[in-house]
């Protein structure tokens, strides 16, 4: 499988990728993103883009891939509608309607967020990126709705608030993964999450909505 990661500069999607350049099924990973990734290896070419929504100047160079998984996100404190769908909803499906049309059996993974069948505002913009993609003719398509992530080794949150959280919660890391057996539906890892997101480009989730407990079982 030749994939491609977007917003592996992040927590979430240097998760992925790091999942991906360890799983033998994939052949190649292109990284795309407004910052570097930091990580070097063989599989891994990495395209960064200033502007993001400036795809067409790299059409050329998004042909021959297989799927897609899509880590780009941003907070929705401060901002109103129109912001927060501007980059959360218009980025994500003008990448996905042009990756599916450069590569006609194509798959792609949404990375959503906990809390995101709610009614607030940025719940109510993931719903419609969730049902846009859902009815669009990928080969496998899904999207995942993590809560509370624990990052791997190395893997930092670039929002502050999370990460102080991260910090303050360190000491209870090495139980981890029994709070994840006790509590599927409100913790996970990193790895984990990876390993979901990469099954259902795989075609191996069992339904389009992947909350927690579902990502645990999954990606197991």
């Amino acid at each position: 499988m030749k994939l491609i990661v977007f917003g592996a500069s992040g927590m979430v999607g240097a998760g992925a990728l790091r999942e991906a350049l360890a799983a033998p099924e994939v052949e190649s990973v292109l990284s795309i993103g407004r910052r570097p990734c930091g990580v070097e290896h063989p599989k891994l070419r990495e395209l960064l883009m200033p502007d993001l929504f400036d795809l067409a100047a790299v059409e050329d160079q998004l042909v021959g891939y297989d799927a897609c998984i899509w880590a780009v996100g941003i907070s929705s404190v401060g901002m109103d509608e129109a912001a927060y769908a501007r980059v959360t909803e218009a980025l994500t499906l003008v990448w996905a309607r042009a990756l599916l049309r450069l590569n006609p059996e194509f798959s792609f993974c949404y990375c959503s967020a906990g809390g995101a069948g709610g009614r607030s505002m940025w719940a109510r913009v993931r719903q419609r990126v969730e049902g846009a993609l859902q009815s669009m003719p990928f080969r496998h398509a899904g999207a995942v709705r993590p809560g509370f992530i624990r990052p791997g080794p190395g893997i930092r949150s670039r929002t502050r608030l999370y990460q102080a959280g991260l910090v303050l919660l360190r000491p209870v890391f090495p139980l981890f993964s029994a709070l994840v057996r006790v509590f599927p539906f409100l913790f996970t890892t990193s790895e984990v999450l990876g390993r979901a997101m990469l099954r259902v480009v795989e075609g191996r989730a069992d339904r389009f909505i992947l909350e927690m407990a579902d990502i645990n079982r999954i990606g197991a």
